[in-house]
């Protein structure tokens, strides 16, 4: 983050001034931050899964709409993969999160797409992207911080799809390995923290077909001087643990190297404070559109030494989806 969204964030925060702020991955000159009422006159629309919404609109049937995906071939994804592991190895990073673009053709708007999707949070940015997110980041409220990393994809038509889940001993090793770190992100910002929940499964519905995910909810008491300077909280622990990697600096290098384009706004976060609480979500299950108005879809997966390219490759697959 630059140091005008710092400032901005913790001037609200400090006024108890409702606001939303849109924070991009590796774009820092995009950011945006403004107080809840001009959301709109900057191109912001939120609305939540549990109806709590400054701008939603009632939700009309779905519509009968063509869609054409067009992800990268396996070749592409496995040379990147490859050279990931390699670097991985050679700079003893545990974890990163290797991400793709995959090609949308479809007649529906991005704000088509943003009045039918269901999701924890959908957000549309103008004309930039559309996002439905079932990833929380953080909560804030009165001196409580909580995250809820998510590691670990699979069909829920799978047979016995929740133990094989949680029999993998890759995902296992991944949900442990960010849940270490971030507690240790955590720790950086408050006292007492603590695992509340370990690998609690949630159900997304897509046009697909259902897929299982795994979660775990950490918490810890904020330290005084982060209890309302969001800004210097943010800038402590972004990007996103669970879409970089750990350690940080290091996988946040290799995705560099390796990923063919700029993440943007795809896996940073959408931030809304209501005067109380601080909501804030990780940007991931992304539709973006280019200057030309052609549209693609970010997504991708946790890679360790234990990964398997085409498995990775699959789940990378699983996660391009519309949620009506």
């Amino acid at each position: 983050m630059n140091k005008t969204t710092i400032e901005r964030l913790n001037g609200f925060g400090r006024q108890s001034v409702p606001f939303v702020a849109l924070i991009s991955y590796d774009r820092p000159d995009a950011d945006v931050v403004c107080p809840l009422e001009e959301a709109s006159k900057h191109g912001i629309r939120f609305k939540y899964e549990d109806g709590v919404a400054e701008n939603q609109e009632n939700a009309e049937k779905s519509p009968h709409y063509a869609l054409d995906i067009r992800p990268v071939d396996f070749e592409t994804y496995k040379t990147a993969f490859e050279k990931a592991q390699q670097r991985m190895e050679k700079d003893h990073v545990g974890l990163i999160n290797l991400c793709m673009k995959t090609g949308l053709q479809t007649d529906l708007s991005l704000e088509e797409i943003y009045c039918y999707s269901k999701a924890k949070l959908v957000v549309l940015y103008d004309r930039h992207f559309v996002c439905f997110t079932p990833e929380i980041f953080v909560e804030i409220e009165n001196d409580t911080i909580t995250t809820h990393p998510m590691k670990g994809t699979i069909g829920a038509d799978v047979p016995n799809a929740r133990e094989v889940l949680l029999n993998d001993p890759k995902e296992h090793d991944e949900q442990v390995a960010i849940c270490q770190w971030m507690q240790q992100e955590l720790s950086a910002v408050s006292d007492d923290v603590k695992i509340d929940k370990f690998r609690y499964f949630t159900k997304v519905k897509t046009v697909k077909g259902d897929i299982w995910q795994t979660s775990s909810q950490i918490s810890g008491r904020l330290k005084p001087e982060y209890r309302r300077d969001f800004g210097d909280l943010f800038e402590k622990m972004l990007p996103v643990g669970s879409i970089s990697g750990a350690p940080k600096a290091e996988s946040e290098a290799i995705i560099k190297d390796v990923e063919r384009c700029k993440r943007g706004f795809y896996s940073g976060i959408f931030v809304h404070f209501d005067g109380k609480v601080c909501r804030s979500y990780v940007l991931i299950r992304f539709v973006g559109s280019d200057e030309n108005g052609a549209l693609h879809y970010f997504s991708g997966g946790g890679i360790t030494n234990q990964s398997e390219a085409k498995k990775e490759y699959d789940e990378l697959g699983k996660k391009v989806y519309l949620t009506f």
